[in-house]
């Protein structure tokens, strides 16, 4: 700025304009959070949510599993569902925030935000932070909440020490941060991780330290911060506008007037300085916010139960924060240059019944006469953390089986001893002939699918080797006491979803099925829904990866079949993934389950607001990995392109102008 003042005044008072009306972005995360629930929160009677909930509570609470099954150690209170449900309305201090910003902004809210498969944390908070994919160079690298890592021989588990492994991880797959997308502006992340190159930054670690026994304690740090920066950005702009007008009669200041040009321009050099300066106090261009709870605390009390939804559970403080936040952009002035964009990691589903599926594995094991030597590495939902010497973690080789569950939703087991080597992921066909003992073999797949039917919705194994460009898994799972053999494979952009052991079309993931927490279908609706099911699944041509979202948004399980196809895209996803049937969950203690592919689980919010989002009509489905590049294209005005410079989801800013 000093260098353009002598030469080009009046450029640089147009840039001082400019730069004043800079776009801003504030990109929010928050663990567990859907929008189907907020939706229904917001306007109780606006759907059959909040009914159909306290109808499957009734349902499958009162179930006789004949298996060998425990239930959760804590049985949610929920009278505050209840009362919704009876009265509907509520008062004005409940959910404000969330309240007006449906009402004001409604088209910018996803109508389905899709959490990628598994629908885990630890799998889809850096691909909503960052923009990145989970596979392929710049993506994540990371699957799942644990995984084999069979090139190093290593298994990691990310609730222990392991947790400190992996923006390693990440960085190592040449992941990029928003942060370093954005290493030239002024940034600002409070309680995230992946913040490497940050300008400033709350650590994300220490807030989920502290923040369960201090309560709002990253909360306050961050409001706090800003709070200032929000001080120190009305000065700045007032000093902005007297710097421009002193510059305009710099401008117009005759030559000949040497001396009084020449102490002006000392003394706006010396302002330039100060606004530099100032500016670094500032508000920042690009704010990233993580917020933890209501994930956290959905999992010991419940996701519908009143220490969650209630006026002093823990969304009604997410929305609280909200709104202090909202009013520090305001307050500094910014809010209309400011776009505004959330997302949550995935949603939450009731468990009514446990099982610990290595528990029935060894048994029937045993009855066979087979004893495998089999690794644990994960610690039950609602366990304590798990520590791994890093330096020296132990080797896997000897093992046949390394076992691992996620959330109560999801299930993994990683065969070894393959064929084809140690190294290499067994197909569904080695799995059948699973070698236990010399000259004796198990159909490994059928043991799972036959012992777990009862609480088995569908297992998952690589048909067929899987990359990038290619796939082929199978679902195996039983419906109505008959076992179900299903495949989906992926070629040049085209699914084909299938039955293997049936005449007619395939039914474990419930295509055909209406989602009962949603409306009732139109006409128009479900005339389009039979064409997608005649196009899709009538021939074997297949579809198109948008078809099938458009088809399977209209079903019980959001995008299933696109994230099925791609499950295997990393090669660290595991040998075969159990997904339990809803109201299940598998190796927990807790009432709350996530990671699994129930509608309740898979549906995560995603939602742009502020001045500069103005969409025509609401956005339908869509990923929440497309909030972050959303926001990158809004404020550098660079285009995005899936699978360029590390983005492995697209911009939507077209669709909110």
């Amino acid at each position: 700025m000093q260098a353009s003042l002598k030469e080009d005044p009046k450029g640089l008072s147009d840039f001082l304009a400019s730069w004043s009306q800079r776009p801003r972005a504030v990109q929010i995360t928050v663990d567990g959070l859907s929008q189907g629930l907020m939706q229904a929160l917001v306007a109780p009677n606006s759907g059959p949510y909040l009914k159909e909930v306290l109808a499957r509570d009734a349902a499958l609470s009162q179930l006789s599993p004949a298996s060998a099954m425990g239930r959760p150690q804590h049985t949610p209170k929920q009278d505050f569902l209840r009362q919704l449900v009876k009265h509907g309305a509520t008062d004005q201090y409940y959910l404000p925030f969330f309240k007006s910003l449906y009402r004001r902004s409604e088209n910018g809210i996803a109508t389905g935000g899709i959490s990628s498969t598994p629908t885990i944390s630890v799998r889809n908070l850096p691909i909503i932070k960052t923009g990145a994919a989970v596979s392929g160079q710049g993506g994540t690298g990371i699957p799942n909440f644990h995984f084999v890592d069979r090139t190093r021989d290593r298994a990691y588990y990310f609730f222990g020490n392991d947790a400190l492994q992996l923006e390693n991880l990440a960085e190592s797959r040449g992941m990029r941060t928003m942060f370093d997308r954005l290493n030239y502006l002024k940034t600002l992340n409070c309680n995230a991780q992946y913040d490497w190159n940050a300008q400033t930054s709350f650590d994300a670690l220490v807030n989920l330290g502290l923040g369960e026994a201090i309560r709002d304690f990253g909360e306050q740090r961050c409001l706090n911060e800003l709070s200032l920066r929000a001080e120190a950005e009305k000065g700045l702009q007032l000093r902005v506008v007297a710097v421009r007008e002193q510059l305009e009669a710099y401008d117009k200041m005759g030559a000949w007037r040497l001396f009084s040009r020449m102490s002006l321009r000392a003394k706006l050099n010396e302002q330039l300085n100060e606004l530099a300066l100032l500016s670094e106090q500032a508000m920042p261009d690009y704010l990233l916010i993580y917020n933890p709870w209501p994930d956290h605390f959905a999992h010991f009390k419940g996701p519908f139960s009143d220490e969650i939804i209630a006026p002093t559970g823990e969304l009604n403080r997410l929305d609280y924060w909200l709104g202090r936040l909202d009013k520090v952009y305001r307050d500094a002035g910014i809010y209309p240059q400011t776009l505004w964009g959330m997302a949550g990691d995935h949603g939450l589903a009731p468990v009514y019944y446990t099982l610990n599926p290595e528990l029935v594995l060894q048994d029937a094991l045993k009855q066979r006469g087979v004893e495998l030597k089999i690794s644990k590495i994960s610690s039950d939902e609602g366990e304590g953390p798990k520590i791994t010497n890093n330096l020296n973690p132990p080797s896997l080789h000897g093992v046949d089986l390394v076992i691992a569950s996620t959330a109560g939703g999801n299930y993994m087991l990683d065969f070894f001893n393959s064929n084809r080597g140690w190294q290499v992921q067994p197909l569904y066909q080695e799995l059948t002939r699973f070698k236990v003992k010399e000259g004796k073999a198990l159909d490994m797949v059928s043991l799972l699918a036959d012992e777990l039917q009862e609480s088995l919705d569908y297992l998952v194994v690589r048909q067929s080797d899987c990359t990038l460009d290619s796939c082929s898994v199978r679902l195996v799972g039983y419906r109505n006491g008959q076992r179900r053999d299903e495949m989906i494979s992926r070629e040049s952009g085209v699914i084909r979803y299938q039955a293997l052991d049936a005449k007619g079309a395939p039914e474990l993931l419930a295509l055909a099925q209406s989602n009962p927490y949603l409306p009732p279908l139109s006409d128009v609706q479900l005339s389009a829904k039979q064409q997608l099911l005649e196009l899709c699944l009538g021939s074997a041509k297949g579809c198109s990866a948008g078809q099938w979202r458009s088809l399977a948004a209209m079903s019980p399980r959001p995008d299933a079949v696109v994230q099925l196809a791609h499950l295997y895209d990393e090669d660290r996803a595991g040998t075969i993934n159990l997904f339990p049937k809803e109201g299940f969950g598998y190796n927990t203690l807790v009432p709350g389950r996530h990671a699994g592919e129930h509608y309740l689980e898979k549906d995560a919010f995603i939602g742009f607001w502020g001045e500069p989002s103005k969409p025509g009509r609401r956005l339908g489905p869509l990923d929440n990995g497309s909030l972050a590049p959303t926001l990158y294209q809004y404020l550098t005005g660079e285009q995005v392109e899936v699978g360029d410079n590390g983005w492995g989801y697209p911009s939507v800013l077209s669709s909110l102008n």
